[in-house]
């Protein structure tokens, strides 16, 4: 006869937080004498994170630590770079 077993597994609760959605904003990032177009959209379950998208491609998730921007594995490269300032830019404004 079988006999009931806990899971050894737990399984999500239904009392998650709702999922919010943050709509992106857009941005020119000037790069190499030419203008890329960045779409940028903040993470709200990552707080600082930010999925950036280049000419339509998507490129990272970037975050600040400390005055560098880089991804989540610490990356870092230029374009993250003008694309963080032009995010610390944006937020800046936003914040007046």
């Amino acid at each position: 006869m079988p006999t009931n077993r806990k899971s050894f597994h737990e399984y999500p609760k239904n009392n998650r937080e709702p999922e919010i959605y943050v709509p992106s904003f857009f941005l020119e990032v000037p790069f190499d004498r030419q203008i890329l177009q960045a779409e940028v959209r903040p993470l709200p379950k990552d707080k600082g994170f930010f999925t950036v998208s280049i000419n339509h491609t998507f490129l990272a998730h970037i975050h600040k630590v400390g005055s560098e921007w880089m991804d989540f594995i610490g990356g870092k490269n230029e374009v993250y770079q003008a694309v963080g300032k032009k995010i610390d830019e944006h937020v800046n404004s936003m914040n007046l």
